[in-house]
């Protein structure tokens, strides 16, 4: 994500410069090295320069894009600066420069700003390798048409911006480095996070079979006796099955959670993701206490859901989790603007929406789950409880 918004930066900022920079150099270019050049070479290197850097905008502006297309028109410009500097040789007409300062090649002003952009997308050494190729025709172009060839002013003149651009490509490939550092450990927080979670949920559920297993289940089968079960015996076995389905648990016998209580579990169940997410989770003035079960399947579901949201959204999603414990029982929605996905089209085993969001909240006395999502569209998860 991080990685991603600095090429993006870049990207943004070389192209837009490249577009500008004509426009304040070309004319005093052309007026001051009028001769210097045969008169195609200027539209010709601005055609060629200018088109390769719309290319780059138009990949850098939708926040939707992609790395690669940012390369291939990092490499476009780059391209584009060379050949505008190598058409420059046939185009010269041998007419030395008599003006004053460098000879006017327009390009010069561009001629870097490919590497600023290359820097965030290849290993610095080709960004740098660039610059030293494309400020060497430079400096040779400069230095035939200012000094007939002889000397060394040009030279040296792009060897002091070369030097500046190295202490500034340092510093972006340390930025990139550090950007690199913060997105793999995002993304390894995030796996943990989520598996955390489904680890606890498998273990609750383990905890409650066990329990109904052991105080339940035993003490039927052992006031069973043989012949056919009479009908205390029936019922008894139905609500023992029930329990193991999960749909007759009394939610007030594991006690009760106040709401402020209830509010700061689920935020903080939330804000283990991380602080980039929008939460807002509050109780209003008549709100009752809560049983336990219901804060902890509620704080499951919703673990579950953000857990989805942030892994499968993408990594320029938004997503905000929006909360409020009222009287008539609890809502939950967790949103984003993701790449959303096709709930038709939701495999029965998968166990994080099937089993860990919808199955949980059903086997919820008063608990209901609605996943409401579309592909390119984004998703939202509602996550209700009703006092019964």
């Amino acid at each position: 994500m991080n990685v991603y918004r600095m090429r993006r930066a870049a990207a943004l900022t070389v192209s837009i410069s490249t577009l500008l920079v004509p426009f304040m150099s070309i004319v005093p270019a052309i007026i001051a090295g009028k001769g210097v050049t045969e008169a195609w070479w200027t539209p010709t290197s601005f055609v060629l320069i200018l088109g390769a850097a719309i290319i780059m905008l138009i990949a850098a502006v939708p926040e939707s894009g992609r790395s690669h297309a940012l390369f291939r028109s990092a490499v476009v410009l780059a391209a584009a600066n060379v050949a505008a500097l190598m058409l420059w040789f046939p185009a010269w007409t041998h007419l030395d420069y008599t003006g004053f300062g460098s000879p006017p090649v327009w390009s010069a002003n561009t001629v870097v700003l490919p590497a600023v952009a290359l820097a965030t997308l290849v290993p610095i050494r080709w960004a740098a390798a660039y610059t030293v190729v494309g400020l060497g025709m430079l400096a040779v172009a400069q230095q035939r048409a200012g000094f007939g060839g002889h000397g060394a002013d040009a030279y040296f003149n792009q060897m002091m911006t070369a030097s500046l651009m190295a202490v500034f490509l340092a510093m972006l490939g340390t930025a990139m480095g550090i950007a690199r550092t913060v997105d793999a450990t995002r993304a390894v927080v995030l796996t943990e996070s989520v598996a955390a979670a489904a680890s606890a949920a498998r273990v609750d559920e383990r905890r409650r079979l066990d329990v109904v297993l052991r105080d339940k289940v035993i003490a039927v089968l052992r006031d069973i006796a043989p012949g056919t079960p009479d009908d205390r015996h029936q019922r008894q076995a139905r609500a023992v099955l029930d329990e193991l389905d999960g749909a007759d648990v009394d939610p007030l016998a594991a006690g009760m959670v106040t709401p402020s209580d209830a509010v700061v579990q689920l935020r903080e169940a939330v804000i283990a993701f991380g602080d980039h997410l929008l939460v807002s989770v509050e109780a209003t003035d008549d709100a009752a206490d809560l049983p336990v079960s219901v804060v902890d399947a509620v704080g499951a579901a919703l673990v579950e859901a953000v857990g989805n949201s942030v892994v499968h959204a993408g990594p320029r999603a938004s997503t905000a989790v929006v909360g409020l414990i009222s009287g008539s029982g609890v809502r939950v929605r967790v949103v984003d603007d993701g790449c959303g996905f096709d709930p038709d089209r939701i495999a029965p085993d998968r166990s994080g929406i099937v089993l860990g969001i919808q199955q949980r909240m059903d086997l919820l006395p008063g608990g209901a789950a609605v996943v409401d999502a579309a592909p390119l569209d984004g998703t939202m998860v509602s996550l209700e409880w009703s006092r019964q």
